[in-house]
């Protein structure tokens, strides 16, 4: 296990911009969710396997497009309050995004305000479009579903659910479906995008099982579970349903790869929106996932 001393001198060797982005009070006293982040593996595997590092390339990048106290305003009240493992997941996933769309189109602002009393987590052009993007990440409890009365001595994976039940069909051996949970941390994200712009949403969900099909269903609604290739149909139970998700024209699929970058192996559209994705920028953001994966296979193929 890494101690909170060797955490901060590797990162001041290894991550110089990271630990300039941390409050004074922060650089004293590790951030916890900081610790509890590198606490699971040892000094060598955070040296040889490292988030860290692949975070620290992506804020470089971002402060030479936007600027180092851009970056640094942006993010340091947030990496020196994180509190857990899972909020600095979070916020590194957002980093990635956001990096990945500035090197595209060459220029990003972050944290734009959206006119509602919230923000974005970036705003973009390209292709001549402004797009306003978001960044969720959900990381996926299953198999070990916690419920009350469970007995410690038993680890085995409660069952899913497919889709949701009537209350009178519901067993007790099966946890609620994922779709059911992804809906209701998603249902309010149309807030933190502005009315009548061009707007994305990128979700990460680290998971053992199908997180396609989990999206699928939060978007078009639990009845698509089994619909692989599409077209999708539309459900009422679908986040797309909702007249106030008529605002997001698309969603990805995001996944972070330490040694590759960012990639969004599946895409949604909004049949609903109120602006459809346009056709160029559809092609950029699948161009630039098809690189990263080419050098997945280039890497694969070097060993």
């Amino acid at each position: 296990m890494v101690t909170p001393t060797q955490l901060e001198e590797w990162i001041r060797s290894n991550c110089p911009f990271f630990w300039s982005s941390l409050s004074k009070n922060a650089q004293t006293t590790m951030p916890r969710g900081l610790v509890e982040y590198a606490s699971t593996g040892t000094l060598s595997e955070i040296e040889t396997g490292t988030d860290l590092k692949a975070i620290e390339r992506y804020l470089t990048e971002l402060a030479n497009i936007c600027s180092v106290r851009a970056v640094r305003d942006t993010y340091r009240k947030e990496f020196s309050g994180a509190d857990s493992a899972n909020r600095l997941a979070e916020l590194f996933s957002e980093i990635a995004v956001c990096a990945s769309l500035a090197a595209l189109s060459g220029n990003i602002k972050l944290r734009p305000a959206t006119g509602k009393g919230s923000y974005s987590d970036c705003f973009f052009s390209l292709c001549g479009f402004d797009i306003f993007a978001e960044v969720k990440r959900y990381q996926d409890p299953w198999p070990h579903v916690k419920k009350p009365g469970d007995d410690p001595n038993n680890d085995a994976p409660y069952r899913r659910s497919i889709s949701q039940r009537p209350l009178a069909a519901k067993s007790t051996d099966l946890a609620r479906p994922r779709s059911m949970d992804l809906r209701s941390k998603l249902r309010d994200v149309h807030r933190q995008l502005p009315d009548g712009t061009l707007n994305i949403l990128f979700v990460f969900h680290p998971s053992l099982a199908e997180p396609k099909r989990y999206l699928t269903q939060t978007f078009f609604g639990d009845a698509n579970f089994f619909n692989d290739g599409g077209p999708f149909v539309l459900e009422s139970d679908g986040l797309f349903y909702l007249n106030e998700w008529s605002i997001v024209s698309a969603c990805w699929l995001a996944r972070f790869l330490p040694e590759i970058g960012v990639i969004f192996p599946s895409m949604w559209k909004n049949p609903r929106a109120q602006l459809e994705i346009p056709v160029p920028l559809l092609d950029a953001i699948e161009k630039m996932h098809n690189e990263a994966v080419h050098r997945i296979a280039d890497k694969s193929g070097s060993r």
